[in-house]
């Protein structure tokens, strides 16, 4: 029994892995949203403040404590693997915060094969649907500021989960519209 938890384990933080180096690739490219400082304040995955720009440089921090969470895990289940008196169902528990770390960076942005939302990259093959929903009064994010109050939620659909930002400008609504549908035709 202790060998399929060790090996669940070890595909875990893998999976984790995996996505933190695709994550760090695909910051280091020019995105096609946002391509300036316009379409950072047009697009925000929190409806608090703007979205940060999608480079390593700005998003050290996040990254940073990222990589901590992962090594973190990684040393708990050696002392776990080589110390007999350590149990493991306290190991799983320490992996509530990296599933939750999906929105540790404040950034979105549209890559020619995929968009990076919070911390995670997807690719065009796992968006199922996308949806605009107009922020009114009974909204959830209506009364953080006037920008926000006047847009709309955008709602990416994938395989796994959804991501949810808040577009702010009509020009930038209809930008990421016409992008998505040409990623959502079928080939």
């Amino acid at each position: 029994m202790n060998i399929i938890f060790e090996v669940l384990f070890l595909v875990c933080i893998i999976y984790f892995s995996y996505h933190y180096i695709i994550l760090i690739t695909k910051m280091k490219k020019t995105p096609l949203i946002p391509s300036d400082r316009n379409d950072l304040r047009a697009v925000r995955k929190f409806p608090q403040k703007t979205a940060d720009s999608p480079v390593i440089s700005k998003n050290k921090l996040g990254l940073i404590m990222y990589a901590v969470m992962l090594v973190f895990l990684v040393i708990m289940f050696i002392l776990g693997k080589y110390n007999m008196k350590f149990s493991w169902t306290y190991l799983y528990l320490l992996f509530i915060p990296l599933i939750n770390a999906k929105d540790l960076l404040n950034v979105f942005a549209v890559y020619d094969n995929g968009f990076i939302s919070g911390s995670r990259f997807v690719p065009w093959k796992n968006l199922k649907s996308f949806q605009f929903k107009k922020i009114d009064l009974n909204h959830k994010y209506y009364g953080y500021s006037p920008e926000v109050n006047e847009g709309c939620e955008l709602i990416l659909k994938t395989k796994m989960s959804s991501h949810s930002l808040v577009v702010t400008e009509e020009e930038m609504k209809e930008r990421l519209a016409r992008i998505l549908e040409e990623q959502m035709k079928p080939v």
